[in-house]
């Protein structure tokens, strides 16, 4: 089938109308696609900042849509199903981390933006494994985000295996960060934010976290666990102070830039531990988004019609925009 996308020839180039010939397989579905965000991730792909982006570049790896065709083998999905799509497109599900159930490792997986084509189209096709039935309460707007940002946070927070009542820490409170306040505090954790910006202060408190100003870190907590969500330079070591011994540290994001860090805070008096996270296995998906139906979890979000595509990455690039963008196809 002919798919209409909006894809990006160059290394910062615009968005225009690009299309391309995608038939399904026997163990794929097309899905129709009705929300797709623009994320701070987005537009990294688009300027290649990690330098493996694949042009021309059809992004968005935040996904919603309607079934409309299954291959041969999908049993497990049907036309009219609502469906949420996220970074990860494929993997062969033969080699040993897919046995193990940790697709998201496998070495022939085929992510957007670095092997496959995204959700800046009318519809996108994809491996059923990796289209996940939506309840009825995650099928609107507000749930687009927890397709990426969702299931990365979810997963690294799962992965800390926390005792009940701990207390922890979320630096940034952009998309990420807010997921990962929601999702912390409806698990039951006593919550604090870290962020630079004192007018994101009511914010946090309504989603369930203690604010605490970033740029004057002067707290006595001492912290079970602490993620952090931030793409921009901080002193890692004034965190790591204030992990508790055994504390443990999550990245979810890093800046492009090297980060100092003082070693021996990891292991005098200490025994902490620094870990990061890579999205997340089906199974961690199938989980979150249980528990996010379950707690009502979604983001905030801006929506925008996929006619105005460019100003929505520009809205991103330059952060005007606060809260998810997300891009509602209008045909």
């Amino acid at each position: 089938m002919k798919i209409k996308a909006y894809g990006i020839k160059d290394k910062n180039g615009i968005a225009e109308p690009f299309y391309y010939e995608r038939n399904v397989g026997d163990n794929e579905v097309s899905v129709k696609i009705i929300y797709c965000s623009i994320a701070r991730g987005d537009v990294q792909f688009i300027s290649d900042d990690w330098g493996d982006t694949k042009f021309p570049l059809v992004p968005g790896h935040e996904i919603i849509g309607i079934v409309e065709e299954t291959g041969a083998n999908v049993t497990t999905l049907k036309a009219g199903d609502h469906v949420g799509v996220g970074y990860q497109q494929e993997a062969c599900f033969e080699c040993a981390f897919c046995r193990e159930g940790n697709e998201q490792f496998c070495t022939q997986q085929k992510v957007i933006g670095v092997h496959c084509y995204g959700g800046l189209a009318d519809h996108i096709i994809v491996d059923n494994r990796f289209a996940f039935k939506l309840p009825p309460a995650l099928q609107s707007v507000n749930s687009v985000p927890l397709m990426s940002s969702g299931i990365t946070v979810y997963s690294g927070i799962m992965r800390a295996q926390l005792p009940a009542n701990s207390v922890v820490g979320v630096l940034g409170a952009g998309g990420l960060g807010q997921l990962a306040i929601r999702f912390l505090h409806k698990m039951g954790h006593e919550v604090y934010a870290f962020s630079h910006s004192l007018e994101k202060k009511e914010m946090i408190n309504q989603l369930g976290a203690e604010f605490i100003l970033s740029s004057n870190l002067n707290t006595s907590k001492q912290f079970d666990f602490i993620i952090s969500t931030l793409n921009a330079p901080y002193d890692l070591n004034a965190f790591l102070k204030i992990l508790k011994p055994q504390g443990k540290f999550c990245l979810v994001a890093s800046p492009l830039e090297k980060q100092p860090i003082s070693l021996g805070l990891l292991y005098d008096y200490a025994q902490r531990t620094i870990y990061g996270n890579y999205v997340g296995s089906r199974k961690s998906m199938t989980e979150m988004l249980a528990f996010s139906a379950k707690h009502n979890i979604g983001s905030e979000v801006a929506v925008m019609p996929l006619s105005k595509v460019n100003e929505a990455i520009e809205s991103v690039r330059s952060g005007k925009v606060k809260i998810r963008l997300i891009i509602e196809n209008d045909k």
